[in-house]
């Protein structure tokens, strides 16, 4: 039902110039509610830069959200913008996961310290996976902030794989190697570690298409402790990274690649079949 009487044009005026009282305001509101003709009136009244700028302002936020530090940081040392939002996204630039990351290697690294070959088994087992289990989490759905955006994203997916990988290299590689120079023994132990990682994380990206990532990870995990635990049993665990291990470590690498080029089509579906 509309009302049978209306607001005069002064009070309207005050009111959309925000001049009105709290109790004099309430009863224009109350009003309007119910009267479309002192409604019509009140929005030519109103002024309408500040309602722009407030939706210029919305509009920003949501379709241009603001670059945080991290991916300023990209953008400076030459990334695109949409290479350095990309990358930026990868789950191994999170808080949670290099406060984890750090930890963990602080941990198994102090072990080597004060341990010996028990403390090195540790930081062995660890340190491979640490780079694997990134991987897994930047292709693998749920674990994977943004998945939607990685499904949808026009890039190829190589070049997708490699920026994403190269994340969660920058992540974990400088933390683990400069803790593995605190380890007992030679310091190329420091980075031997890195071709069972180059293994892993090349296997998981060529089964990656068909198999869950998760899944594949975590097989590997399971066999690539199995190794370091058996040599540690049978008296030395540095044998799982001595040189003709790291051959044998490196030719699994370069044959997953090999498989990663070749069947780069099937990449398409990389993170979409989660």
């Amino acid at each position: 039902m509309s009302a049978t009487w209306h607001v005069d044009a002064s009070v309207l005026e005050s009111y959309a110039a925000g001049r009105s009282t709290q109790v004099g305001g309430a009863s224009v509101e109350a009003h309007l509610m119910e009267c479309r003709e002192c409604s019509s009136v009140l929005r030519e009244l109103m002024p309408t830069e500040p309602l722009d700028r407030a939706w210029r302002a919305i509009r920003a936020h949501v379709e241009e959200p603001r670059a945080g530090v991290v991916e300023r940081l990209l953008a400076a040392l030459g990334l695109s913008s949409d290479s350095a939002r990309l990358l930026a996204a990868v789950p191994a630039f999170r808080g949670a996961w290099l406060l984890g990351v750090f930890t963990v290697l602080v941990f198994a690294s102090a072990a080597a310290v004060f341990a010996d070959d028990t403390g090195l088994t540790l930081f062995l087992v660890i340190a491979p996976l640490i780079p694997v289990a990134g991987v897994a989490a930047s292709f693998g759905g749920d674990a994977d902030p943004a998945h939607e955006l990685v499904t949808v994203t026009p890039y190829s997916s190589v070049r997708l794989l490699l920026l994403r990988t190269a994340g969660v290299l920058m992540t974990s590689a400088p933390i683990t190697m400069l803790l593995g120079l605190a380890l007992p023994g030679p310091a190329w132990l420091a980075v031997a570690w890195l071709t069972p990682a180059a293994a892993g994380i090349a296997l998981t990206l060529a089964v990656s298409p068909h198999v869950d990532t998760t899944a594949t990870a975590a097989v590997f995990g399971v066999v690539w402790s199995c190794a370091v635990l058996s040599a540690y049993h049978l008296g030395d665990p540095v044998e799982v990274v001595e040189p003709l291990m790291q051959l044998v470590l490196a030719a699994v690498a370069l044959a997953a690649l090999a498989v990663v080029v070749l069947r780069s089509p099937s990449l398409d579906l990389l993170g979409r079949n989660q």
